[in-house]
């Protein structure tokens, strides 16, 4: 017996769930005009938003960094983030370096030294920054600072790069194109975290670049921040307070969502790690993929059937209830199957009702 062979191989595109879900209604090709199929797009769009007021969409949880610097208050997300789920303070540590490189830089040790009046700039020749330590260390994350004159914005292409001799160097991580502001924190997560002696950020575009500071965390102590409600936060005597960490947020759920930190932070070097559910991929062209796990596949094509089944004209009342049935049945199947399957303990407490 012959067989594929093959698994995930097989894609489903934005026409041929709207070609499906026009069968459904008892349509046939003939009668897919070109407004009907903008109304399918629609509809589509409209399902696939509506996932994330269902629950939790796994696939759309995205571990995302953030910096802070002394005195902000409101820490901006971007207008795709629909709920922050998990939120972490992390301890950044820059440890002292035995030597700063390049060493023909006079700038070397500036971009290193936690001061964000400082503005260092890379050689032509020499486009990179970097450090020796006394002894090799791991590196967790890596952030820089960005430096841009006259309130504009400064692109960076940084290659992440490890050496254990200072002369051939590996590149561990090319992070992608980053847009700063001036002041503005951009961190990463490190994949992987051998020990070495040397690290750099090389610039893989420009011939040179400007920058207030670059950090190399071998740091991972990570400390929980707990959630506070509107009221709750709102009600606090003091939502300038000024610490050396945060220990709480309110996330305001704005159509350009922000967290506001509390206590505020007093140094330029605290960095957030968050868990985010992110809104849904656009629907696209008619050849594009939509942005869901196979398993949701079928639900997706149920929901358009039934959408599209309201808006075509002379579909029976009974097909419209079949599909509105077949929709729901598929939703419950894929939303209680979409959890992560780990275990669940619940650990009651009465010490504060008994004695």
């Amino acid at each position: 017996m012959a067989y594929s062979g093959t698994t995930g191989n097989t894609t489903i595109n934005v026409d041929q769930l709207i070609s499906y879900a026009f069968r459904d209604a008892g349509k046939t090709s003939e009668e897919m005009t070109p407004e009907y199929v903008d109304a399918a797009k629609q509809a589509l769009f409209y399902n696939l938003q509506n996932l994330s007021n269902l629950g939790v969409n796994l696939w759309l949880l995205e571990n995302q960094l953030y910096g802070a610097v002394t005195a902000q208050q409101q820490l901006y997300l971007p207008k795709t983030v629909i709920d922050v789920r998990e939120a972490n303070w992390v301890y950044i540590i820059n440890s002292a370096a035995a030597e700063y490189l390049p060493v023909s830089n006079v700038d070397s040790p500036a971009v290193f030294s936690q001061n964000l009046d400082l503005v260092s700039t890379a050689t032509v020749g020499a486009n990179w920054f970097g450090l020796e330590y006394q002894n090799a260390q791991p590196v967790f994350y890596v952030g820089f600072n960005g430096y841009a004159a006259g309130g504009g914005t400064t692109t960076y292409n940084f290659a992440y790069e490890v050496s254990d001799d200072g002369v051939t160097w590996s590149t561990v991580q090319q992070f992608p194109a980053t847009t700063l502001s001036d002041r503005e924190w951009a961190y990463f997560n490190i994949s992987t975290t051998p020990n070495h002696l040397f690290y750099r950020l090389r610039e893989t575009v420009a011939t040179t670049f400007s920058i207030r500071q670059i950090v190399f965390s071998t740091s991972q102590q990570v400390i929980p921040l707990s959630r506070l409600n509107r009221d709750d936060y709102w009600n606090l005597p003091n939502k300038q307070f000024p610490s050396v960490r945060s220990l709480q947020y309110w996330f305001d759920r704005q159509i350009e969502p922000s967290m506001y930190l509390w206590p505020v932070p007093n140094n330029d070097f605290q960095m957030f790690q968050l868990v985010v559910e992110k809104q849904m991929q656009d629907v696209g062209s008619l050849t594009d993929q939509i942005y869901v796990p196979d398993r949701w596949i079928n639900c997706v094509q149920k929901q358009l059937s039934h959408s599209m089944s309201l808006q075509l004209p002379g579909v029976d009342i009974a097909r419209i209830q079949y599909l509105d049935a077949q929709a729901n049945k598929a939703f419950m199947q894929a939303s209680e199957e979409d959890r992560d399957k780990s275990p669940i303990y619940f650990q009651p407490n009465y010490s504060y009702y008994t004695r």
